[in-house]
């Protein structure tokens, strides 16, 4: 079975193709397959969420886990969520230039957050849960 690290990047690589196929759509103003392909890495981003916010953070608060990269985490899916709202705006507007400024600054957010995640926040976790793994990626893929 993965580990914490594993599972969450190989999900991280799984939200930005969506990104970037939504990307890709807007630009050939192909709109109607922006809009899905939107609303999948939408629906992906906040699979990705709930799976950390609802099980992966407070199992490892739970351990005894450092508080203070949960909460940027946190801080930085709410700044994620208004982007993607004003993002969702500039679709059903047909908006392409609003849409890539937008999506310029999320990419710049998504990146840096991952790197966080995957070099910091995963790491920790695993040490502090490697052996609730099994179960805690059950519950994490149920969400």
């Amino acid at each position: 079975m993965e580990n914490i690290v594993d599972f969450m990047s190989t999900d991280h690589k799984a939200c930005d193709d969506l990104f970037a196929r939504a990307e890709k759509e807007v630009y050939a103003n192909n709109w109607a397959e922006a809009e899905s392909a939107f609303n999948a890495f939408r629906t992906s981003m906040a699979h990705h969420f709930r799976m950390e916010e609802n099980q992966l953070f407070p199992a490892l608060l739970s351990a005894g886990g450092p508080s203070g990269p949960v909460q940027m985490m946190l801080m930085e899916h709410k700044q994620m969520n208004g982007l993607f709202d004003k993002m969702a705006t500039t679709l059903a507007h047909k908006n392409a230039l609003g849409y890539s400024g937008l999506s310029e600054t999320l990419l710049i957010v998504m990146q840096q957050h991952n790197l966080k995640e995957e070099q910091i926040l995963y790491p920790i976790a695993e040490r502090f849960l490697a052996n609730d793994w099994p179960a805690l990626c059950g519950r994490m893929q149920a969400e």
